[in-house]
Parts: structure tokens; sequence; C-alpha cells
């Protein structure tokens, strides 16, 4: 992915993001829900892959509230958000590519939603969380699989290449115990498709799916199709599929 792009697309949409992800709120509430059920310990240190506007973070503070937070995002503008949840200044921002950027060291517990679908070149991210973390240190994660967004790529042919449950199997296992893999499929209803495609800006998803309908007849057609393929004769259907890994380090 560009990375330009989607620091533009998702600075442009972070008034709105939290108003209209409501899939990824939904996501980001099933993945504190498994860290409250599956990680029984008091962490030191929290870090937060691609905190974005908080949906994760807000969920986690109350959970582990006097530990010390590392929160990485690829906007800077996110870093700013991040004073008004931590009053206290117990925080660093680490802005930039998860990808490119140096992680600290002797990490408790790592965590991340929604963002590692983004990665260029996830198992380089496999081996810095991995090297970060102490020894028998946790990751709860949520990514998107194969079927995220499958009605705009049916339809256009153009979408994120997500990562099957076997692939993220085969990436993670050689460097952590894989407690839990599971994905599920969350469907968002919508009036129309000229409404997901509001979503979309709205969210900043439409770094996915940049350029697909560059003119006023490609936007009809998509509209056209999206509504006679993807109706239940009311609204229209778009779904997400999120996949949610708990992992201990090896």
């Amino acid at each position: 992915m560009n990375n330009s792009l989607i620091i533009r697309k998702f600075g442009k949409s972070i008034d709105t993001y939290d108003d209209n992800a409501h899939a990824q709120k939904e996501i980001a509430g099933k993945l504190a829900a498994l860290i409250s059920a599956l990680y029984t310990r008091t962490p030191e240190t929290v870090l937060e892959i691609g905190c974005g506007t908080g949906l994760l973070t807000k969920n986690i503070i109350p959970l582990f509230p006097n530990a010390y937070y590392y929160l990485n995002d690829i906007n800077e503008k996110s870093g700013a958000l991040m004073h008004d949840l931590f009053p206290e200044n117990n925080f660093t921002f680490i802005g930039g590519d998860a990808q490119s950027v140096d992680f600290p060291h002797g990490i408790d517990l790592t965590v991340s939603s929604s963002t590692l679908q983004w990665f260029d070149n996830l198992s380089v991210f496999v081996k810095k969380a991995h090297q970060s973390l102490l020894p028998g240190g946790y990751m709860f994660l949520s990514t998107f699989g194969k079927n995220n967004l499958k009605e705009i790529r049916k339809i256009t042919g153009t979408g994120l290449e997500y990562c099957s449950v076997e692939i993220l199997r085969d990436l993670f296992s050689p460097y952590f115990e894989i407690l839990h893999l599971s994905g599920e499929e969350i469907q968002v209803s919508f009036n129309s498709p000229a409404e997901i495609l509001s979503h979309f800006r709205r969210t900043g998803v439409n770094a996915n799916c940049s350029g697909i309908m560059r003119t006023q007849s490609g936007l009809k057609s998509f509209c056209s199709k999206y509504g006679k393929m993807f109706s239940d004769g009311t609204k229209v259907i778009l779904t997400y599929n999120p996949v949610y890994l708990v992992l201990n380090k090896k």
C-alpha cells in the first residue's frame, strides 16, 4: 500500500471515524473481551500498533490502568488524540509505519486491532513484535480475512490481499504459541450503495479502494451493480471478516 495515501485518507476521516466505524468498534470490543478473558497478568508495559482514534485503547485502559503505554500509528494526528485518554501522560506515542519504526523492548503485552491488513510484509512485523516482547509475553491481534469487503472485490476486482487463516498460522507459529485463532463475518446494512461509499470516506477505508470510480458513469455503474447483487430487498450489505489471534511468545 501507498503509505502517503493511507495517511491522507485516514487523516481526512479522523473526525468522523468513531461515529462511522461500527464494525471496527465491534471488533475492538471483542478483542478487548478476549484480552480480559485470557490475559491473567498485570502488565507493566503495553504496546499498541495502529492506535488510530483509540477504539481499542479506550477498552484496554480500564483493564490495565497502571501500565505504561507505547502507542504507534502511521498518522501523527493520532498522537494528539491520545492526550485526552491519558491525563497522567503515562504513554509514549511512536509515529510512523509499524513495519519500519523501532519498537521498544521489554514489552509485556502487545495489542493491535484492524491494522495488520495494511502491511506490505507482515513477516517483518511478526519478527519485530517477537523481539520486543519479554519472554512469555503475549500478543492479542485482529486483522481481516479473505472475505473482507468481498462485495467490493466482486464488483471491481480490486482490494487488499488479505491473509488466510492458514497463512496467518504459518507466519506466527515459528515465533509464538497460537492460543486462539478464529474468524467471523460481520454484515453491516446501508440504505444504498452511495451510503457505503460515504461510509468508506468517513472511515478512511477508501484507501483500500481509491480510484475505483474515477468518473460519474463509473460511479453510477458501481451503485447499480451493487444494488442488484447485494440487496436484501430493503438494504444493501457490506461484509467485514475479522480474524482474531491470541499469541504467546515462544
